[in-house]
């Protein structure tokens, strides 16, 4: 379960204040094109249920004529699968650009692009059906209407495979241009024939950007010219999971002023969406900005809209969201002059309730002329990919690149709401662990009391972690008149350990130990060689006490820079460096009276317990 170290990187590289720091880069930038002859551009990305990712952009000269579709595989942890990309596109005349992808919960996708001529007249819609392992069916033809211009595609599916497709035609409206779509079922059949999304016709409506929930309902958004009462706005229309509209289109933008444009959606599989478009008319105060808008499944707005980027010198434009499972969301996009030079690639991470993680970071470390256009795919446990275009950096004009990033939050206890139901297991011994009133500290209304009256161990469980480089985790304890069994020379109790998951392995712990009426705190690190390194134990007084330990993982095999920091009431009391403990992230923890001894006796109460990937927690 090894990875790269996990660098704790802010902005501009460097660990900030805790607000600053909500999300943070899990390694260095990486190049996904190996073909670098001209310029390899447009990227989308999507990503499974266990986070593997698929890259697709469009090449020049490639596929041997003019631009292609071209795309590439990666495991979860940013591993590529294969060597090299592979061409998506079958045919090969003239230009095929453009791409959109979509990715169902096993790890199979479905690439969507515009084409030049094949479908008899200008551009048509194309799309490509990949398994999980990445064999494809053959390409097939997705409009029907050829009249004209058909392209810039977008496809979104659900975890079953279904999807649909949607795009901008010329003419098909009555007007200049429209938006339409078509839906197909996990076998890529076709769910009827293409059908027409807006109902408003006049002038340009264009820009579709379409998102699918679990259920198969989806939502298209697009951009329309004089329908809000200026020069454009933001439209959005639900449709549930026969295709049926729920409604005509609805307004997402409430300011009007000048222009609105370039949506982007995306959904959550409880039918959740988010929302976020490019203004081109200073709503921000300078040039471009961008904004976004939150709603829950029933279309219902969550809220105002909101502006997503808090620089605003400039522009900020071309914004894309990707909404986690749990409805945690990332937006990208590209800031003019913000990393010093001309365009770089800027994310912002918000939670499920629409609160900002902190300002937005700079995603690249490659700044010179253009980095743009980047776009995000969601990973479990708060972590996403972000892919984009850059200028110059693989040594011939545009490439694609990305990075990994992450929240920062990991997990809260959630015991205010009386029960256990936020953690992902307990064992309570029949009731002996409760939530519970009088274990509450730091001003809350409920914690969790722990009755040891036998040899069982109580505890609750955490498995949000997923292959954690760095951990970190602070909780309240309140040892209470606790005896871990000193009548049968027994002194010691772990009330927290950190584990991998497969195997089984403890990587980190902190026991509490009671001699004769003294209470002490000591943390603990286990080695590669399953040697164990100690802090020594710190006394503490009656009551309440808040611990916190930040775990590091070493980069790799006798690297020797793993580390285990220990605080006692918001002292760094202990820091263990230049560990070899590379062999093992974590995986899942555990709070409670954990290896309890056959004379142990007494109640524990705990409080508080929070975790995070990179910034210091505090009391």
């Amino acid at each position: 379960m090894r990875r790269p170290l996990l660098w704790a990187l802010c902005l501009a590289g460097t660990v900030l204040a805790r607000d600053a720091c909500a999300q943070s880069a899990l390694g260095p930038e990486f190049q996904v094109n190996t073909y670098t002859t001209s310029y390899q551009y447009s990227a989308a990305i999507s990503s499974d249920s266990a986070g593997n990712f698929v890259v697709v952009w469009h090449s020049y000269a490639q596929d041997g004529s003019d631009r292609g579709i071209f795309a590439r595989k990666y495991l979860a942890s940013g591993t590529p699968v294969g060597s090299s990309e592979f061409r998506v596109n079958a045919y090969t005349t003239g230009a095929q650009k453009f791409p959109s992808v979509a990715s169902d919960a096993s790890g199979g996708f479905v690439v969507a692009w515009q084409s030049n001529t094949q479908d008899g007249d200008s551009y048509g819609i194309f799309a490509r059906r990949y398994d999980a392992a990445g064999t494809p069916g053959p390409e097939f033809q997705v409009n029907t209407y050829t009249t004209n211009y058909q392209g810039d595609p977008t496809v979104a599916r659900n975890a079953a495979g279904n999807f649909v497709v949607a795009w901008t035609s010329v003419g098909q409206d009555l007007s200049i241009t429209g938006l339409v779509a078509r839906r197909y079922d996990a076998a890529g059949v076709a769910q009827g024939g293409e059908f027409q999304v807006n109902t408003y016709t006049p002038s340009v409506q264009a820009g579709a950007s379409a998102a699918m929930d679990a259920a198969g309902n989806f939502v298209v958004a697009w951009s329309s010219v004089y329908q809000d009462g200026s020069s454009g706005g933001i439209f959005a229309r639900r449709y549930n999971s026969a295709g049926v509209a729920q409604g005509v289109e609805f307004q997402v933008n409430s300011y009007t002023t000048g222009a609105q444009g370039r949506p982007s959606i995306s959904m959550a599989g409880d039918g959740r969406f988010v929302v976020v478009w490019d203004d081109y008319d200073g709503q921000d105060g300078s040039l471009d900005g961008s904004f976004g808008r939150r709603y829950d499944a029933s279309g219902v707005a969550q809220g105002p809209q909101f502006r997503v980027n808090s620089y605003t010198t400039s522009s900020q434009q071309f914004p894309v969201v990707a909404m986690a499972a749990d409805g945690r969301f990332l937006v990208t996009w590209a800031s003019f002059g913000q990393d010093g030079d001309s365009k770089g690639a800027f994310a912002r991470a918000f939670d499920a309730a629409g609160v900002p993680q902190g300002v937005e970071f700079q995603v690249n470390t490659f700044t010179p002329s253009n980095q743009g256009f980047p776009v995000a795919a969601p990973q479990p446990a708060g972590r996403f990919v972000v892919v984009w275009n850059s200028d110059g950096e693989d040594g011939s004009q545009y490439g694609v690149f990305g990075r990994r990033v992450a929240f920062d939050a990991l997990f809260q206890d959630g015991f205010e709401s009386g029960d256990l139901s936020r953690w992902s297991t307990a064992a309570t011994d029949g009731g002996d662990l409760v939530v519970s009133g009088p274990a509450a500290m730091k001003f809350t209304s409920a914690g969790l009391a722990g009755l040891v009256d036998d040899t069982a161990s109580l505890y609750v469980e955490d498995d949000t972690p997923v292959d954690e480089n760095r951990y970190r985790a602070r909780f309240y304890v309140d040892t209470n008149g606790f005896d871990p069994g000193e009548s049968g020379g027994a002194h010691r109790t772990r009330t927290f350990i950190v584990f991998e998951e497969a195997p089984t392995r403890r990587l980190a712990a902190i026991v509490i130990k009671r001699l004769g009426s003294v209470y002490s705190v000591m943390g603990r690190a286990r080695l590669d060689d399953d040697s164990q390194a100690d802090t020594g134990f710190f006394d503490i007084g009656p009551g309440g006490h808040v611990i916190e330990l930040d775990w590091r993982q070493s980069s790799g095999p006798d690297a020797n820079d793993g580390s285990f920091q220990l605080w006692i009431d918001g002292v760094s009391r202990s820091t263990l460096v230049n560990l070899d403990n590379s062999r093992s992230a974590v995986d899942f923890v555990r709070l409670g009276a954990l290896s309890v001894k056959a004379t142990a006796s007494g109640t524990l109460f705990w409080d508080e317990f929070e975790s995070r990937r990179f910034s210091y927690i505090g009391p």
